[in-house]
């Protein structure tokens, strides 16, 4: 319903005029009776607000983005509800916006010229990136025209964005039948299978440009199709199919950029939004043949051995990776005629020298999956840019060679937890912590398995242990009796040794020990064998276990640190969990 002039919301503000009506809200211009100043007032029904949009204390998500205070947000001034005619309602107070949106402004001028919506979208990306960057990364999510306002009160036009009813926490599990007011054209498509990333709110930018400058928005159809649902989704994912068309109001270089933003693989998308940005400031041209960008990094991938025969003890570990795991991996048809969800991948934590990255490497050998080996080196350095670019081709190459399973070693050093900071450094970080997420997000469907090893569970990015990214959390501590039996086997095999090696006495003598630990007794045995030209035998593994220091590497207060599991508490070495 519309609220009359004079009347008095929340006890403070009283309606001066009525602006407009959205999907969502009624809008109007107030003032408030405490300072005389005038405000934006946006009025709810509250029988009608979605609880996506209400935080755990049933507060608007939007007034906690608002009072962030970011340079674009307009400033919160109020909030509450109250009763009229027998409903309640509620509203959100903000600064005036001296101004009108972009929407209105091409309805008395007709589409903006290039220039115009250039200033405009780099405005946009520079409010875009700011809340990418800070330490809890924030999504635009979805915004259309309504939202952005040409803000007038100064001696210069500036840009700002209104009803932020869409913006979410990247953590925040989000859907796209959530969206409020934005028609599926300015959506990226990954934003259907409800993934939301960096590169789906650049793919939103991109849509909003082609927008303001053709006068309609881009793959456009037919107004009805403008509702989000399954008819208007395949309609879209159709006209997709086809090349955009770009009348003679576009140049050479934004038809490339806009191009290259709308690209319907997110991994050809611009690298960041502050690479968008340059090539919207045409600092750098871009040209066809995509100069400029890194060359591909070649990983040669690896699938040999004899699996989970070659992991000694850990029964349950193995039994519990073949049924719920490997099984739905190799026959997802079956799986998917049940209602079983494909695992998209699973971490690897407990105490360092477990042998977490010889369990990876066996897995993938019983999958028949190919694997890379990724060390964080390997793709980024919190002192080097050009990261998202190295983790997109990484998973490009995987997804060519699938199925294929990418291993992070150490991974709190690839996805180390984002806090705070908002200097160059912790931006990058941002950026490629997003970069891989983005990528992992539902990778089962590219036919990859993310494997994250770590000693450090509490130091990871949260984000990357939500569903539909790492499933499963694995606990791999100390190996078991059966285990140590199985490491000494593998580890002395093709040695000179005795035919008589008591491997159960070896495996009671190794209470306590690592998988490292063994390896290197069997090691220092050897080295003994070599130089004083005996054969290996009990004893004089014994004389290696007595004179070293070195080993068990591991204290009790060690593993009490890492671990969360007591040695050998139960038949198995494993804890096993799964995101709900």
């Amino acid at each position: 319903m519309k609220f009359n002039k004079r009347e008095i919301i929340g006890e403070k503000y009283e309606i001066k005029n009525f602006i407009e009506e959205t999907s969502f809200c009624s809008i109007y211009s107030a003032m408030d009776k405490i300072s005389s100043n005038f405000v934006s007032l946006y009025i709810y029904n509250a029988a009608k607000i979605s609880k996506d949009d209400l935080d755990e204390e049933n507060n608007f998500k939007e007034i906690e983005f608002l009072g962030l205070g970011i340079d674009g947000f307009p400033r919160l001034l109020g909030f509450g509800d109250f009763n009229h005619s027998n409903e309640r309602y509620r509203y959100i107070a903000t600064e005036f916006i001296v101004g009108e949106s972009v929407t209105d402004r091409m309805k008395r001028n007709g589409p903006l010229s290039q220039a115009e919506a250039t200033i405009v979208c780099i405005r946009l990306v520079e409010i875009c990136d700011n809340l990418h960057s800070l330490g809890k990364s924030v999504l635009l999510n979805a915004l259309s025209l309504d939202n952005i306002m040409f803000d007038m009160s100064g001696d210069t036009e500036k840009i700002k964005l209104r009803n932020l009813i869409n913006v979410r926490y990247f953590e925040d599990e989000f859907k796209y039948k959530y969206i409020d007011g934005v028609i599926p054209n300015y959506l990226a498509p990954e934003c259907f299978n409800d993934v939301f990333t960096a590169k789906s709110d650049q793919f939103n930018i991109a849509s909003l440009m082609y927008h303001m400058i053709s006068g309609l928005p881009p793959w456009f159809n037919e107004p009805q199709d403008f509702e989000i649902n399954s008819e208007s989704i395949e309609t879209l994912e159709n006209s997709r199919a086809s090349l955009l068309n770009f009348s003679n109001s576009f140049d050479g270089h934004i038809k490339a950029v806009i191009s290259k933003a709308l690209n319907y693989n997110a991994e050809e998308r611009f690298i960041s939004l502050q690479n968008f940005k340059t090539y919207l400031n045409r600092e750098t041209v871009l040209s066809s043949s995509g100069a400029g960008l890194a060359p591909k990094r070649k990983i040669k991938p690896k699938k040999t051995g004899n699996g989970f025969s070659d992991v000694g003890g850990m029964e349950k570990l193995k039994n519990l990776l073949q049924s719920q795991i490997i099984k739905p991996l190799k026959d997802p048809e079956k799986a998917k005629k049940h209602g079983v969800s494909i695992p998209n991948g699973m971490l690897l934590y407990g105490p360092p020298g477990c042998g977490k990255t010889y369990i990876a490497k066996k897995f993938a050998e019983e999958a028949g999956y190919n694997f890379y080996f990724v060390k964080a080196s390997d793709v980024s350095s919190i002192y080097v840019s050009g990261g998202e670019q190295k983790i997109s081709e990484l998973f490009s190459e995987a997804e060519k060679n699938a199925p294929a399973i990418i291993c992070f070693d150490e991974i709190d050093a690839v996805m180390p937890s984002r806090k705070g900071g908002g200097d160059s450094g912790s931006q990058s970080l941002n950026s490629r912590v997003n970069e891989y997420l983005s990528q992992i997000d539902n990778c089962s469907e590219r036919g990859i398995f993310v494997i994250g090893t770590t000693n450090r569970r509490q130091l990871i990015d949260k984000a990357i242990l939500r569903t539909g990214r790492l499933d499963f959390k694995i606990e791999v501590t100390l190996p078991d009796f059966e285990a140590r039996k199985k490491i000494f086997e593998i580890h002395l095999k093709n040695k000179y040794i005795e035919f008589d090696l008591d491997y159960e006495e070896l495996s009671n003598l190794t209470y306590g020990y690592t998988s490292s630990d063994i390896e290197f007794i069997v090691r220092e045995a050897a080295n003994k064998s070599y130089h004083s030209e005996v054969r290996i035998s009990n004893q004089l593994i014994k004389d290696v276990i007595s004179e070293s220091s070195s080993v068990p590497s591991l204290s009790k207060e060690d593993i009490e640190k890492y671990s969360e599991k007591k040695p050998e508490s139960s038949s198995s070495s494993i804890g096993f969990k799964r995101n709900r």
